[in-house]
């Protein structure tokens, strides 16, 4: 009997706790967003977009933190560590799909120990060749590749890197080989494209623009699944290799165990925020193809991405450094 009228007096409390953390004072503190990328990259530029935007709408402080190194995973690894309160958020990207398959030192888990928030969109790159290199399209370029297997060299950011990652799929998918040439620099990678020291460069389109714009460099395709909407001329890569797509993906992920009312609610806001026009026009600017979404849709494409990526490492033989 005592054991039923403690049980009977509990489950009201129980049945309230959302309710009560929902009508909490929620955010009680600036909300910090994680970056793990340096200021002036697309993942800073939209870190603080979003602060901006869902600041204004929420009525609350939000603050964004550069963590920059190891590809992203010391601002990941601050994240899955942190209280699960909603009020630590990390810009991720497909990267945090990826990092346990390329750096050893990697102990999160990204399916396991992060909730999804949203989708921002995503960013394709773009394959391009100096003006003196006589390549004008893809196929184009798949052609001389297998003339000269390993002879055509490409600048890359180095492994994990949006560069790198796309042009490992397309090697595997076209069956072609080129010689990666890693840079620290994409602006000594730009130079060098536009040189003819490197015959093919594969740049952010948003960091692509201004040189394509000026004349400097010549585009032969994107990395998203169908055109960019910031670069309607330029055709997809998938036009000549079908079923390829190694687009970046941007949203906003959580430590796990997040009170499901904080998830909805910063998902209901950062979809609003993505369909606004004005920041459609914004991420357009930074080469990101805005697609909101909610956290089920941003958790398949988290999944989706670690197979494929994990598949594509294996098939390579990546070694995690």
């Amino acid at each position: 009997m005592m054991r039923r009228r403690a049980l009977a007096l509990s489950l009201p409390a129980l049945i309230a706790a959302p309710r009560a953390f929902a009508q909490t004072a929620w955010p009680s503190r600036p909300i910090r967003i994680l970056c793990g990328f340096s200021v002036g990259t697309t993942t800073d530029l939209l870190a603080r977009l979003m602060a901006q935007k869902l600041g204004e709408r929420l009525g609350a402080t939000f603050v964004v933190e550069n963590r920059e190194g190891a590809g992203g995973t010391i601002a990941a690894g601050i994240a899955a560590r942190a209280p699960a309160d909603g009020e630590t958020l990390l810009l991720g990207a497909s990267a945090l799909t990826l990092a346990p398959r390329l750096f050893r030192q990697v102990t999160f888990r990204p399916l396991e120990d992060f909730d999804p928030i949203g989708m921002i969109g995503f960013a394709p790159n773009v394959v391009v060749v100096g003006l003196g290199i006589p390549i004008h399209s893809m196929a184009d370029l798949i052609a001389a590749a297998k003339l000269a297997p390993g002879r055509l060299r490409y600048a890359s950011s180095g492994p994990g890197s949006g560069s790198w990652l796309g042009m490992e799929q397309l090697k595997v998918m076209a069956d072609i080989d080129l010689e990666e040439v890693p840079y620290t620099s994409t602006a000594q990678a730009a130079t060098d494209a536009i040189s003819g020291r490197v015959e093919v460069h594969f740049p952010s389109l948003a960091g692509a623009m201004p040189l394509l714009r000026a004349g400097r460099l010549r585009p032969l395709g994107v990395t998203s699944a169908t055109r960019s909407p910031g670069a309607p001329d330029i055709p997809a890569i998938a036009e000549t290799v079908p079923g390829y797509d190694a687009s970046t993906w941007y949203g906003l992920v959580a430590p796990a165990g997040m009170p499901t009312p904080v998830v909805a609610r910063l998902n209901t806001e950062l979809q609003a925020v993505v369909a606004d026009p004005a920041v459609q026009v914004t991420l357009r600017n930074a080469g990101v193809d805005a697609q909101p979404g909610t956290p089920a849709a941003l958790r398949a494409i988290m999944a989706e991405s670690v197979r494929s990526g994990t598949a594509l490492m294996d098939r390579i033989g990546y070694t995690p450094r």
